[in-house]
């Protein structure tokens, strides 16, 4: 590990947060943490344009069937998923990705310890697992980077 805070990798893996238009890695192995009562949720990145989530589970954890406003892709890091959508079910393993329009209930269950990575976009105005989603992003977009105002 880093210890050199000006550092992207140790800025990431620390949970500072960051402006966005820098270049800012992730550490993904670092970062990613399994919980035995239920899966963990980081949301590594949030810049309205869109919003980065990492999951971990283990082995019988889910994510309960819910909806949100943004398309979705889901890419399989580790392990096996079964990804439920509009009545149809796939066995997703790692090096797999899956696209899904916005406002389509779905579900998760983990056949294995399993981690992904969630693209939302954009980021969602709405999400039935907000209780789940509402930790801290790792980066945001700072109020110095949106465009100015066109009020009149």
């Amino acid at each position: 590990m880093h210890n050199n805070p000006e550092e992207p990798e140790a800025r990431a893996s620390q949970g500072q947060t960051e402006e966005s238009g820098n270049l800012i890695v992730f550490d993904l192995p670092t970062l990613t943490r399994f919980q035995e009562d239920n899966p963990y949720v980081q949301v590594l990145s949030d810049i309205g344009a869109a919003r980065l989530v990492l999951f971990a589970f283990r082995a019988g954890q889910q994510l309960r069937e819910h909806t949100t406003s943004s398309q979705i892709i889901v890419q399989i890091l580790q392990g096996t998923i079964t990804f439920t959508a509009s009545g149809q079910s796939v066995k997703l393993q790692e090096g797999m990705l899956i696209q899904l329009e916005a406002a389509l209930p779905h579900s998760i269950f983990a056949e294995t310890d399993a981690v992904i990575l969630l693209m939302l976009a954009p980021s969602p105005s709405q999400h039935s697992l907000n209780k789940e989603l509402r930790s801290k992003p790792l980066v945001t977009r700072s109020a110095s980077a949106e465009q100015p105002s066109s009020e009149t």
